[in-house]
């Protein structure tokens, strides 16, 4: 009986083990890149004819072809003639007001991470929770929350009225005392750094740079005070560069001050490509807004719900505007020549959210115009939108670079993006943490992305 009794447990004890193994997860299989050249933004030259192999993740090594010992049932890739790169970032964008639908437009365009300039906080904290966890596809996200605005800017855009929840985007601050506790509300939210777009007074702007420091927290924005006071306030990255250019100071004056700019490493984020779209015609520009079936711009046809609501309102604006801005934008782009011969860190990004800014794709179009506009070579602007931004926020350690121990954020392109920066656009596959998604997987997931935006249209 004893015996009978022991067995029986025994029994038990294997198929319970047996059905816990049944419903584990599968170990993750190794993916592994085959003969390709790689761009890795470290500043080294392109390295032909290279394995680099993922696992769990991240990468865990890098050797020439045939030198790299490969792990059992990997996945192998196999991509001569082909260049890798590491996954780009947005350093501009406005998740809340794309929408959740253009999550994985970023990463169909290789835009494995993005920096969000001020929008709906909690939802953006939900949409990164659930990227983070697997359950929603998207890039990685950083974001300051509420935008700090001046308070009378904050009520004027309310009494006016706008599509945007203005209370669940921007915060407002009427003076240098209320400050500290609008800082001190958005560090309790868990921002990872503090944007200022407008304030109220010098004195607002300087209480809440030693706010933002106080709380160890980093203070990037717009222009809201002159060049040196942002010098002195200890800002991190000025937005849109400055408007106006700084063409009332001479050649020289504007080299000394940029040369202050990069010792402060202070970096510019110049989102060029809104300038483009600005200097577009308002007969074009409200015509691609209501053109659903992408006719005019193929990239169109993915959107839809609030951001094209939005896009409305700011056609109407454009339509009201009576500024001839090509001269302003010319002496913008001289601006940011000198700041990049003068050794300021330009990072790309585009403001999405912005009339004509297509979430994912304008990326592209702003690295075009780095090199274009701001005399980036190839290669300096593929380590601005890689390696930079992990750098401006202390993250180099795990992204950034294609290195053994980096997270695999990956870009594989058919085209060298050296012999023309265009060639990013020209993607043949993402890896994200590690997790390969082909051109046929990213023509799907577009695909997704359309039909949904289709099925959204009939409310617009």
């Amino acid at each position: 009986m004893k015996n009978k009794t022991t067995r029986k447990v025994f029994l038990l004890l294997v198929l319970f083990l047996l059905t816990l193994s049944l419903r584990a997860d599968p170990p993750a299989v190794a993916l592994v890149i085959r003969r390709v050249t790689v761009i890795d933004a470290t500043g080294a030259q392109p390295k032909p004819d290279m394995t680099v192999v993922i696992a769990d993740g991240r990468i865990s090594s890098i050797g020439a072809d045939g030198s790299v010992s490969l792990p059992k049932g990997a996945r192998v890739i196999d991509a001569q003639g082909k260049f890798l790169i590491p996954g780009l970032w947005d350093m501009h964008a406005h998740l809340a007001k794309t929408g959740e639908n253009t999550l994985p437009l970023f990463i169909a365009n290789g835009v494995t991470s993005v920096r969000d300039m001020g929008g709906d906080y909690e939802l953006l904290l939900r949409w990164r929770k659930e990227i983070a966890e697997g359950k929603r596809l998207g890039p990685r996200i950083k974001t300051s929350g509420p935008i700090l605005e001046s308070a009378s800017n904050v009520e004027r855009m309310k009494r006016e009225g706008t599509v945007e929840p203005v209370d669940r985007f921007r915060l407002g601050v009427p003076n240098a005392e209320s400050a500290e506790s609008a800082v001190a509300r958005v560090s309790a939210m868990g921002a990872d750094f503090i944007k200022v777009r407008t304030v109220a007074s010098l004195e607002t702007y300087r209480a809440i740079a030693a706010a933002a420091q106080k709380h160890n927290l980093a203070l990037v924005g717009h222009a809201a005070a002159s060049p040196e006071e942002i010098i002195k306030a200890g800002q991190r990255s000025v937005e849109h560069s400055f408007i106006p250019p700084l063409s009332s100071r001479s050649p020289d004056q504007r080299a000394d001050l940029f040369r202050k700019m990069a010792s402060a490493k202070i970096a510019v984020t110049p989102t060029l490509v809104v300038g483009e779209a600005l200097l577009t015609p308002y007969d074009k520009a409200a015509a691609i807004a209501e053109d659903r079936q992408g006719r005019l711009d193929i990239r169109r046809k993915y959107l839809s719900g609030y951001l094209i609501e939005d896009w409305r309102e700011q056609v109407l604006e454009k339509k009201e505007a009576r500024m001839d801005l090509t001269k302003l934008f010319s002496e913008r782009a001289r601006d940011l020549r000198e700041m990049h011969h003068a050794g300021i860190t330009l990072l790309p990004g585009t403001d999405a959210g912005v009339l004509l800014i297509f979430p994912g794709f304008s990326l592209h179009d702003e690295l075009r115009l780095l090199v274009e506009q701001a005399g980036l070579t190839p290669m300096e602007a593929i380590v601005s939108a890689t390696r930079r931004p992990a750098e401006f926020l202390g993250i180099e350690q795990s992204l950034g670079t294609i290195e053994r121990g980096k997270i695999a954020d990956l870009v594989l392109l058919d085209a060298n993006p050296l012999d023309d920066i265009r060639a990013t656009e020209r993607i043949a596959g993402v890896a994200v943490a590690g997790r390969f998604f082909s051109k046929a997987d990213l023509q799907q997931m577009l695909a997704r992305v359309e039909a949904e935006a289709s099925g959204k249209k009939r409310s617009e």
